[in-house]
């Protein structure tokens, strides 16, 4: 800093401080799943895979069960003309199997389990968002394009 005006120094450090103040912001980046589970992989751009140990899946992406507990005070179903209780069983990709309980015109279904089977595969488009150090990222949900 030799040979410096004052003036110039406080120009060079006020451009310092602004440099290390304000980091750039990498924002949501789509990604191209090259490789299924359970070993999956993640393109992003041409030069960069991801693999699993540098990403963190929400929920909602993998294959996952959820309990439900559903009420209603409408029914549709076909029970003999006793009330009492049948049990149903459903397939495909919403597989689920439930009891059902009807009394005084109501049917409730409590303690329900829904599997979701869609998982991502190969040529599927992910939302990114890279964590602050860009060492990993978060893949929020599988991302949709309307044409």
């Amino acid at each position: 800093m030799q040979g410096m005006t004052p003036e110039r120094f406080a120009t060079w450090m006020a451009g310092q401080l602004r440099q290390r103040d304000n980091p750039v912001f990498i924002g949501v980046q789509i990604g191209i799943v090259s490789k299924p589970f359970p070993d999956i992989e993640i393109k992003l751009g041409e030069a960069i895979v991801l693999d699993k140990s540098q990403l963190i899946f929400g929920r909602d992406v993998l294959r996952h069960k959820r309990t439900i507990n559903i009420k209603s005070s409408t029914t549709s179903l076909s029970l003999s003309k006793d009330e009492g209780a049948t049990s149903q069983e459903l397939s495909g990709a919403y597989k689920h199997a439930h009891d059902i309980s009807v009394s005084n015109g109501q049917f409730s279904i409590s303690e329900s389990e829904i599997e979701f089977v869609d998982e991502l595969r190969p040529g599927d488009e992910v939302i990114l968002l890279p964590a602050q150090d860009q060492q990993l990222y978060y893949v929020l949900d599988k991302a949709v394009r309307l044409e």
